[in-house]
């Protein structure tokens, strides 16, 4: 990973959850954006001039809006469109699997099955990808 200090914008609505991956996310070198809703992460892009490098999304969300609504409301909007997305949830069906990946999501994956360092370094692949 060459950029100094990619940001990361991270969308998880269980508040001790967002801290931890905050945490681990500033210990690997990146700088962080924590929101825990979708309404939250927009109203922040659009305060914004310098977009996220990747943005970590969950996608089961408390309040009005999941995060498949969240991914098609970003992707719709041409200033936020290339920004990468992981998707990091509790469970995933096919069908939710493939109409994320379709709208636009650079991975989906599963939080049992991985430790939050792997997610990490799977995000830090994402970040060099775009570089």
């Amino acid at each position: 990973m060459s950029k100094e200090n990619p940001c990361v914008l991270v969308l998880e609505d269980e508040a001790l959850l967002l801290e931890a991956i905050s945490k681990k996310l500033i210990k690997s070198g990146m700088t962080t954006i924590s929101c825990t809703t979708a309404e939250q992460a927009l109203d922040y892009l659009e305060s914004i001039s310098e977009k996220p490098d990747v943005i970590w999304l969950d996608f089961y969300l408390k309040g009005g809006m999941d995060g498949l609504e969240f991914l098609t409301k970003l992707k719709a909007n041409e200033a936020w469109a290339n920004i990468k997305i992981i998707i990091v949830s509790n469970t995933a069906s096919d069908d939710k699997v493939k109409s994320m990946l379709a709208l636009g999501a650079s991975k989906y994956v599963l939080k049992a099955e991985h430790r939050l360092d792997e997610i990490v370094e799977q995000l830090t692949d994402i970040i060099a990808e775009t570089e």
